[in-house]
């Protein structure tokens, strides 16, 4: 018996004891099961995500041989010494950390997959600082919407598997933005320093990191203007962005008042990527190259759409809210500037003539801003249960892998494996005499000093200039014509005065070595000349083509043939 004369029993349970949990007391559900696991093991499970996507990028690496790019990117960096890897370097639109970075590493190895393992290894690295800028900036589920995003989107896993610099922009991009979100968040001058070393390196990536750099720097005064921040965390930032400064400032000078003249000044028809009001809406043009920049990330009509109104609808409603909410969030507050920011600059810059707004890897650097927002949304849809986010972007990325393979304007889709180069360079050198001509397009004269003239010759970027480029290889001549592309519109007096030049005589057999991008030469001639309608061009898989012609008495190209 207890005070008050109450009886209370030996089993019952005191009144003023504290409630049961009911959470131990109800049995959970199998999806409650399966969230509580995943909150339990997030990391683990990222990290194997990661290792899956590595794999996925090693396996892309090794499809195809180089593109001429990354030809091209290996001609500049397979110099005697860094200093001239360097100066080669300031002869393409690109600034120089990539080749430095490929300089050291190709004394590792010069495969096909060597030369692209640092892109592999950057494109892997930025899906994991993808994946923890996300947790830092939307929360958990978000994040991990983000990485399966990220990670097997068709263009990120080309994009990390290619000797180019892309990846490491990518990379770079994403250290900078888990950096500065966490200094904000922690008031860290440690973290802002690091975002500023991430900043930098994007910078000396790729030039389109301009545009990032100028949405974040919009995005962190206007996040510093809500938060009272220390000083010495403002002084850490304005350093930083004054050291940015500098660097475009050295490469302005040292490389971009200099790229006009020099042999890589793009010649590619993007013309459809900038905006002109006597053809077109602005509205036709910037809803149809949206869509085209997300047809690119995600290949699959159906995803690429919903991505795209995902986006749209998240980064709305981030930046009306925005506007319309007085009260200040630790993490999700402006972040409507932030992602869209970098598509308006770019769209911008479209419709001055300075920067295509396109469907290709020119407008990489915005996957993660479409990413984040769409996640972002998806999350919310969700419930922020991971689990459902996590369905809903499996079954994304599973619809996007199994549709037809997004490829850039221009660029044809064919056959890329290395084995077909092989086959063509075995064939080229059992059936070309030594001392014949061999005559290549721009394009095709980079693919041909690695595999033809092999990885390990050193050709001066020096060779490169004037009207014909001329080296020898293997007790071969080979003269490039100062064209990115040999086509029948204007193929015949090329020829002539290229035979007249060099003094060929009439009979003389000039064989044509043509890969890359867009249609062969000898295919069109064949399809569409009378006089060539014999012709007979070797085609290796779809993307390789030797054609021989021979001198003409009025030394025009001719169909050892001659006509049918």
């Amino acid at each position: 018996m207890n005070k008050g004369g109450v009886i209370q029993l030996e089993n019952e349970p005191r009144r003023d004891a504290a409630p049961p949990d009911v959470d131990n007391l109800i049995p959970l559900s199998r999806a409650a099961l399966l969230e509580r696991w995943l909150l339990h093991h997030l990391d683990a499970l990222a990290l194997a995500v990661v290792a899956i996507g590595f794999i996925f990028r090693i396996f892309a690496a090794t499809r195809n041989y180089l593109n001429p790019d990354e030809a091209l990117h290996y001609l500049l960096l397979n110099q005697s010494s860094a200093y001239l890897a360097y100066k080669a370097s300031l002869t393409n639109a690109h600034p120089p950390l990539i080749y430095m970075v490929l300089y050291y590493w190709h004394f590792l190895g010069r495969s096909e997959l060597m030369l692209r393992l640092p892109s592999v290894i950057a494109g892997t690295a930025f899906c994991w600082m993808f994946y923890k800028w996300m947790g830092v900036a939307f929360g958990r589920a978000a994040s991990w919407i983000g990485l399966i995003l990220v990670t097997f989107s068709p263009a990120m896993v080309t994009l990390s598997a290619e000797v180019r610099a892309y990846a490491l922009l990518l990379f770079c991009m994403a250290g900078a933005l888990y950096f500065l979100s966490s200094a904000f968040q922690n008031k860290s001058v440690l973290q802002m320093w690091c975002f500023s070393v991430f900043l930098n390196f994007a910078i000396l990536s790729h030039y389109s990191a301009v545009f990032f750099t100028v949405a974040l720097g919009v995005y962190s005064l206007a996040r510093m203007a809500e938060l009272r921040l220390p000083r010495k965390v403002v002084v850490a930032w304005a350093c930083g962005q004054a050291g940015a400064l500098a660097i475009y400032g050295f490469l302005y000078v040292t490389h971009v008042s200099k790229v006009k003249t020099s042999i890589a000044a793009w010649s590619g028809p993007f013309d459809s990527s900038f905006f002109h009001q006597d053809t077109i809406s602005l509205f036709t043009f910037t809803w149809g190259n949206t869509l085209n920049i997300f047809l690119f990330l995600f290949g699959q009509r159906l995803v690429a759409y919903s991505m795209l109104l995902l986006f749209v609808a998240g980064a709305a409603f981030l930046f009306t809210r925005d506007l319309l909410s007085r009260q200040q969030n630790s993490q999700l507050s402006r972040m409507g500037i932030l992602l869209l920011f970098p598509f308006i600059t770019v769209w911008g810059a479209s419709i001055a003539g300075i920067y295509p707004y396109v469907g290709s890897r020119h407008t990489a650097f915005l996957a993660p801003f479409a990413v984040a927002a769409a996640s972002y949304l998806l999350a919310t849809a969700s419930h922020n249960k991971i689990w459902a986010g996590l369905l809903l972007a499996v079954s994304l990325m599973t619809l996007s892998n199994l549709g037809k393979k997004s490829v850039e304007p221009n660029v044809s889709d064919g056959d890329n494996n290395p084995a077909v180069m092989t086959s063509a360079v075995s064939y080229m050198k059992q059936s070309i005499p030594q001392g014949d001509i061999i005559l290549v397009d721009y394009q095709s004269s980079l693919p041909m000093t690695y595999y033809f003239c092999g990885p390990k010759q050193i050709i001066p970027i020096e060779t490169f200039q004037g009207d014909y480029f001329e080296f020898s290889c293997n007790g071969y001549s080979v003269i490039s014509l100062h064209i990115w592309k040999l086509i029948p519109e204007g193929f015949r007096p090329q020829f002539e005065k290229m035979a007249r030049s060099h003094n060929l005589k009439p009979g003389t057999r000039v064989w044509i070595y043509q890969t890359g991008w867009g249609v062969d030469l000898g295919t069109e001639l064949a399809n569409h000349a009378a006089d060539f309608r014999c012709l007979a061009p070797k085609r290796f898989g779809g993307g390789v083509t030797i054609t021989p012609f021979i001198v003409g008495p009025d030394y025009l190209p001719e169909s050892p043939l001659g006509s049918c």
